[in-house]
């Protein structure tokens, strides 16, 4: 069966397919063009549909099934329809939904609905709120573009609040950080947001019993991360943030605290947006612009920004987020591709797909070359190497041809581009950085030696990407 024609993976997931016949593990990818399933060993198309031919994706109803969804598409002149489990299901219905308006069906009709937003000045903003298929978004109230938008499944509750009219607080799920709007029809509201996430997603918001105060929400708007030890920066860097939001890039303190990453208003210091450096997953360090990184974080979302002192910051926030435990954070070249991602940053994929990714690295499935072989593996695959890489002869064997597949390529390193031999150094780092990945390469004879060679032609390029992603690999 032929992929669809021109459609890219946006997101994958491991779903189990339950048939008649059997369960059956495989690939559940939303694309640009339809939805695909693909078998784990080969990742060869088993069901294909265009969006154009797919009518609904829907939790499943049965009692006591929270993993189940039902697809249903067009079949000839009739219908058709399969049944899948995940524990991922409010994620995939998510991500699935995010192409609604393409399905075979006419186009979800949202309900919108005036409100203001209480901004982290203290001032209120209009803004219209429309309740989508898979997330509550907020638009301009002038152009009608989406601003921001709070997804079904990370909303924890909502909450009333006491002493505004028609106030109440989005709380999300992630750790707690709080959004506070003010409706005309705020009963409403909440309550077709519930409904919503049940019917389309399958996912409980519950209304709080307990009302809050604009003072409240003030003092607990940033979640557990409200604290002063939280917000006191270690140190502060000026950049300039590219958002949607802005026409142009606007200025802003990026600050490092021991357990977040804050962006702060230059000329009141208010705190305007605040992570924790346990969801950072990845620094991107732009290879063309010599002030531009991206922050990759485990929700999927990606912040952009421009600096001066970009090297030093990327260097800073790269200590910082390793000491604060989060080793899996890494610097690169290139934006990774949640498309070619087996399920969400947040977990790490199974072992029957680690095993597979590993064989891929030896034996390159159709329509693959190495490097995407690589890249797919290192999008995977942990930074601290392997996780499932227990002491089986089967598995050393396959770290082994693994190894020799990218020392292979020993030629590729004066002639690649410097995105390619980043990735692959950083495939050896997570091959070698887990115990067995080090007993497997101390054993491939001769293998320091070209190791070290391939290292020394690599420097030689005097690519700084290339430099760190070496060093970073021998410091495994």
């Amino acid at each position: 069966m032929n992929p669809l024609k021109d459609n890219e993976d946006v997101a994958c997931f491991v779903v189990t397919k339950l048939s008649w016949k059997g369960r059956y593990k495989r690939i559940f990818s939303i694309g640009t063009m339809g939805i695909s399933t693909y078998s784990p060993a080969k990742l060869e198309v088993t069901n294909q549909w265009f969006y154009s031919d797919f009518i609904s994706i829907l939790p499943s109803t049965a009692k006591g099934q929270t993993d189940e969804f039902v697809i249903n598409m067009k079949k000839g002149r009739k219908g058709d329809s399969m049944k899948f489990s995940s524990d991922l299901r409010a994620d995939i219905l998510t991500e699935a939904l995010r192409f609604r308006n393409k399905f075979a069906e006419s186009s979800y009709v949202s309900t919108s609905y005036r409100a203001s937003k209480l901004h982290w000045s203290d001032s209120t903003l209009p803004v219209l709120l429309e309740l989508g298929p898979a997330s509550v978004e907020q638009k301009d109230v002038t152009s009608g573009s989406v601003i921001t938008a709070y997804d079904y499944k990370d909303i924890e509750k909502l909450v009333l609040v006491s002493d505004r009219e028609g106030g109440f607080v989005i709380v999300c799920s992630e750790f707690g950080r709080q959004h506070f709007y003010i409706c005309d029809k705020r009963d409403e509201i909440m309550k077709k947001i519930v409904e919503s996430a049940s019917n389309n997603i399958g996912v409980c918001i519950k209304i709080d019993k307990d009302s809050t105060t604009t003072q409240k929400f003030w003092e607990e708007r940033l979640g557990k991360f409200s604290s002063d030890e939280a917000i006191t920066s270690v140190c502060d860097f000026t950049v300039h943030k590219e958002s949607r939001r802005y026409n142009e890039p606007v200025k802003r303190i990026l600050g490092l605290t021991e357990t977040c990453l804050i962006e702060r208003d230059p000329q009141t210091y208010s705190i305007v947006t605040i992570r924790p450096l346990s969801n950072i997953y990845a620094l991107v360090r732009h290879p063309d612009n010599p002030q531009k990184f991206l922050v990759e974080y485990i929700s999927g979302q990606v912040r952009s920004y421009t600096s001066t002192e970009r090297d030093a910051l990327l260097a800073t926030l790269l200590d910082g987020v390793r000491a604060s435990g989060n080793c899996d954070v890494h610097v690169k070249m290139q934006h990774t591709n949640r498309g070619q991602r087996f399920g969400p940053f947040y977990l790490p994929v199974d072992e029957e797909i680690e095993t597979n990714l590993l064989r891929f690295l030896v034996t390159l499935p159709v329509r693959w070359d190495f490097a995407r072989a690589v890249i797919q593996f290192n999008n995977n695959i942990s930074y601290k190497g392997l996780i499932h890489a227990s002491l089986q002869e089967n598995k050393e064997k396959l770290i082994q041809s693994a190894l020799n597949s990218l020392l292979e390529k020993d030629g590729d390193v004066e002639q690649s581009p410097p995105e390619i031999i980043e990735a692959q150094f950083q495939c050896i780092r997570r091959l070698v950085a887990s115990k067995i990945g080090f007993a497997t390469f101390t054993l491939i004879p001769s293998f320091r030696e070209k190791l070290g060679i391939k290292v020394v032609k690599a420097l030689k390029r005097n690519n700084a990407g290339v430099a760190h992603a070496s060093i970073d690999m021998l410091c495994a």
